[in-house]
């Protein structure tokens, strides 16, 4: 607990820091008119109507986030959104029964290019899991000098491109690639640093539901040593599962969202047996508090392709997580299928969407 109190208060200071500051920027904001029902087949997404601008807006301010033309046509061209909540998983890292529970914060942003519904995308998220330290694992009946007492720490960092949907053109897609820095990670507590590239495409095809694919293509992997106490070094390889899903998107009146997926993953392993998981089931959730708060939810079940038993019980990969999300700028209750046109299209990774397999 004390290793937990040291990560998490530099943490919670920091955020609370960082966002107060970005805070700071919501002027350079119009006033947001998201609460209006979409007006089109998909959504109103392409330049509204001229906005009158509230005091203290960007006319007044010597920067700005929002159409330089003050008053003009257009929305926001930057987006930025903060998250802070409460995120548990297994995967193949951890013994069977073991799993991890922490506190994860980061935020994620996007960028419009021009006057296209073309975007740049950026996000991070910082997580500290298993307080309470671990147990460190033997290997051969020599113990190992995996610490007990550290906490694992997990950050993730997404970057890429999107394009969203209007009334005239109802696709939807993006492009990222997904970082995962790891400390202390799994019944080993190694440091891997893993890569994955990630897509998404989805077809609106009405205004409040779509369809698509999205998936992942492993890319960066790492080796680890762990030290074992009076015998060999254990060599670990870990990487990212590739994998293809098929989801539904639904937008209710409220307006919140949920998005429910179904997938399989590649069937080749790191110790050259057969699929590591044979399906995958997943989901999201999304809903407005306020103009800028938002509570949000994702969960995803990776079924093993061994038969119930030992081997199952270690391979199976779960992951569930909810908390807030703060739209600095408002857009938080947008009407939109896929939100306001600058707000981020694809989420930062998590343990939902990058499976990992390890051969040790």
């Amino acid at each position: 607990m004390k290793t937990f109190v040291r990560l998490a208060v530099p943490l919670v200071a920091i955020t609370a820091v960082c966002q107060g500051s970005l805070a700071l920027a919501e002027d350079a904001y119009w006033a947001s008119s998201s609460d209006q029902p979409a007006a089109s087949f998909i959504s109103d997404q392409k330049a509204p109507a001229a906005k009158q601008p509230v005091a203290g807006s960007c006319c007044e301010q010597t920067s700005c986030f929002a159409d330089p033309a003050c008053g003009g046509e257009g929305d926001p061209r930057f987006a930025l959104v903060g998250q802070f909540g409460f995120d548990a998983f297994k995967g193949i890292s951890d013994s069977p029964g073991v799993s991890n529970f922490g506190a994860v914060t980061g935020f994620n942003s996007g960028w419009l290019l021009g006057e296209s519904n073309f975007g740049l995308q950026l996000g991070m998220t910082y997580g500290v899991y298993d307080w309470d330290g671990r147990t460190a694992p033997t290997v051969g009946g020599l113990p190992t000098t995996v610490s007990e007492a550290k906490s694992q720490q997990q950050t993730f960092l997404t970057m890429g491109f999107f394009r969203k949907s209007d009334e005239d053109h109802p696709l939807s897609f993006g492009l990222v690639y997904d970082y995962m820095f790891n400390e202390q990670w799994g019944v080993y507590g190694t440091h891997p640093t893993l890569g994955q590239w990630r897509g998404q495409v989805e077809w609106a095809f009405s205004e409040k539901n779509g369809v698509g694919v999205w998936g992942c293509v492993r890319d960066r992997y790492a080796d680890s040593t762990v030290d074992v106490t009076g015998g060999v070094p254990l060599t670990v390889t870990t990487r990212s599962v590739s994998q293809a899903n098929m989801f539904w998107h639904h937008k209710f009146d409220y307006p919140a969202q949920t998005w429910l997926w179904v997938g399989a993953p590649q069937t080749d392993r790191l110790n050259g047996d057969e699929s590591l998981y044979a399906w995958t089931f997943g989901g999201a959730f999304q809903a407005p508090i306020t103009e800028r708060l938002a509570w949000y939810g994702n969960f995803e079940y990776a079924h093993p392709s061994a038969s119930a038993g030992s081997v199952a019980s270690n391979e199976s990969a779960w992951n569930v997580g909810t908390g807030i999300l703060w739209y600095f700028g408002g857009g938080a209750h947008s009407h939109q299928l896929n939100g306001e046109r600058a707000t981020p299209y694809m989420p930062v990774a998590n343990n939902s969407m990058f499976l990992v397999d390890q051969n040790p």
